[in-house]
């Protein structure tokens, strides 16, 4: 039986919780969610207002943690702790 190769670049692929305050409606959802989709290397985005965390999947080749928090200062918001 063949074994399936994972996809070129597929083992530089993190997913990271990351806690996030000053988010207080939808639009603010939406606008952190835009901005980190624009950031390079960003591959998926699914921020939780609710929770307060956004889950980034990222090519750490291309972008890393200190990055994206520098993304989500600049666009209003608190990051915190990250989780794996």
């Amino acid at each position: 039986m063949d074994q399936v190769q994972p996809l070129p670049g597929a083992e530089a692929l993190e997913t990271r919780e990351i806690k996030i305050a000053g988010m207080g409606c939808e639009n603010c959802v939406h606008k952190l969610e835009r901005a980190l989709r624009a950031t390079d290397g960003v591959k998926d985005v699914r921020v939780d207002g609710n929770a307060g965390r956004a889950t980034v999947t990222f090519d750490r080749t291309r972008t890393d943690i200190p990055q994206l928090h520098k993304v989500i200062a600049k666009s209003g918001y608190r990051a915190g702790a990250v989780e794996v």
